[in-house]
């Protein structure tokens, strides 16, 4: 009798931790990657969205993990999705997770792409020619400025908050963060709630930023804090 208890016992426990793995990618999705995934925040793919995920999908699940654990530059989204304490299970089971949820099945091997025909090579440039023609920024310093505190305050911050600009400087409310740029590089200063909006705010600064350099010079108020 003793022998049947702890059998079933074992078996529990197995259930247990077989579901628990399970449900691994639904809670991470949930606490972490949803910030932006649900809304599409910053460009990422939308949970559901099948036609978001399709060209993804299409270089393979392994090229999906290799993202998802080593990020992508000048683009929002970090390694681990600025999550550090994600382990390589957890992370990768939010994507199978958002894979399906698109109805997809990728492989683990990129599936092979065709090779459109070359076209034929443009006439050489010379160099003088090149230099000359080549285009301005994309946008100048305070647009840089505008477009991240916007970005700021669309993905971080609550609903009833908003932008004060002064003198060049944007104070996103509710956040504590000021952004600005000058000759190219954008700074980030202010005092914010956790280690996370740190490092989820110089993703966004970057990517919004048009790939400027981003000086970040945020704090984190839990530095502060005592047991």
């Amino acid at each position: 009798m003793k022998l049947l208890v702890r059998s079933v016992s074992a078996v529990a426990v197995f259930i247990a931790a077989a579901c628990a793995l399970a449900d691994t990618g639904e809670e991470t999705f949930k606490a972490r990657c949803s910030l932006c995934h649900q809304g599409g925040a910053g460009g990422a793919p939308r949970i559901g969205n099948r036609s978001e995920w399709e060209p993804r999908a299409a270089r393979g699940k392994l090229a999906l993990y290799d993202t998802a654990l080593k990020g992508k530059p000048n683009t929002a989204m970090m390694a681990r999705g600025g999550f550090r304490d994600l382990s390589d299970h957890e992370v990768m089971s939010a994507v199978d997770y958002m894979v399906a949820q698109a109805g997809l099945a990728p492989g683990l091997q990129p599936q092979p792409a065709s090779v459109p025909p070359a076209a034929p090579l443009p006439p050489a440039v010379p160099a003088a020619t090149a230099i000359a023609e080549a285009p301005a920024a994309e946008f100048d310093d305070r647009t840089a400025t505008v477009r991240i505190a916007e970005q700021l305050l669309a993905q971080l911050a609550p609903p009833s908050a908003k932008i004060e600009m002064q003198e060049g400087v944007a104070n996103v409310g509710a956040l504590g963060i000021r952004v600005g740029t000058r000759e190219g590089v954008v700074w980030l200063r202010g005092m914010v709630k956790s280690p996370e909006i740190v490092e989820r705010a110089e993703a966004i600064a970057r990517s919004a930023g048009g790939g400027r350099r981003v000086e970040n010079r945020l704090i984190s108020a839990q530095l502060f804090e005592w047991d």
